[in-house]
């Protein structure tokens, strides 16, 4: 089902879109938006008629319907029977918000996003598309709020979210990210370290079972009881950086909770 559907630009339109948008959005709008396309984000080569996509598929619309008014790509809703990733597989019911971003916009936004990409399977697939390796940022420079902006998306799309009352200490919040990319997570987990001052736990979680051979599931888990990690939970939850609100609204709870038990103090 086509929710939203945008008409199609002719050359000159399309040339003085990108020019826009090229204008409009800095750096951090990119990091955010290759923390959507790393964790939810499915880049393709049809190999039949050589056509380039970018879509970004969720439960959740908010973001979904963002990039799609972003890039001015159709916006649509489907329902279909899939299973849940391994190891625990078994089937349900998806419901989903899809764009797909294809043609020239989608050689553009490659280009944009890749420098802040942390995912290397989409990078290499975003290489063969491109035909070279454009220059990634360094995770040495990344900025506290280049790392953030990353994070926050990347979360929204992978991330779980719990807040947890303790009695002998004050209240937590906990993230956690489980992927079978050790390499992903320990990139993660080096540019939040570094820049807030803390130390993340990495670990593994669980082995499985695939076609393809036997798999590691592993797990960041960040909480807000080491280094400098109040300071990242804050500029977490500022205006303009997450884009769920339900995933937000918990980092808000756990900030206010923070200050309440002070003031008891």
């Amino acid at each position: 089902m086509i929710l939203k559907k945008f008409n199609k630009k002719t050359k000159e339109e399309l040339k003085n879109f990108l020019i826009l948008k090229d204008l409009q959005c800095n750096y951090l709008d990119w990091c955010k938006w290759a923390g959507w396309i790393d964790t939810d984000g499915f880049v393709r080569l049809l190999k039949k008629n050589q056509t380039k996509k970018i879509s970004l598929s969720l439960r959740d619309r908010q973001p979904v319907e963002l990039l799609s008014n972003f890039m001015e790509c159709n916006l649509v809703y489907r329902e279909h029977t899939t299973f849940t990733p391994e190891p625990y597989r078994y089937e349900y019911t998806a419901k989903e918000f899809i764009t797909t971003i294809c043609g020239d916009k989608v050689i553009f936004f490659m280009k944009k996003i890749y420098p802040y990409m942390l995912n290397q399977e989409k990078k290499l697939r975003i290489c063969k598309i491109l035909g070279y390796e454009p220059e990634s940022k360094k995770l040495d420079d990344w900025t506290k709020q280049e790392v953030i902006s990353y994070f926050a998306t990347a979360l929204e799309g992978d991330g779980s979210i719990r807040n947890r009352k303790c009695k002998t200490k004050k209240d937590t919040i906990d993230i956690y990210f489980s992927s079978s990319d050790i390499q992903y997570l320990s990139d993660i987990k080096y540019l939040v370290d570094k820049n807030f001052n803390t130390c993340l736990h990495l670990s593994e979680t669980t082995t499985y079972k695939t076609k393809q051979g036997i798999k590691t599931k592993y797990r960041l888990y960040i909480t807000n009881n080491v280094g400098n990690m109040e300071e990242f939970f804050r500029m977490l939850a500022a205006d303009n950086i997450m884009t769920l609100d339900r995933k937000r609204k918990k980092v808000i709870q756990h900030i206010n909770q923070g200050e309440l038990n002070e003031q008891r103090l």
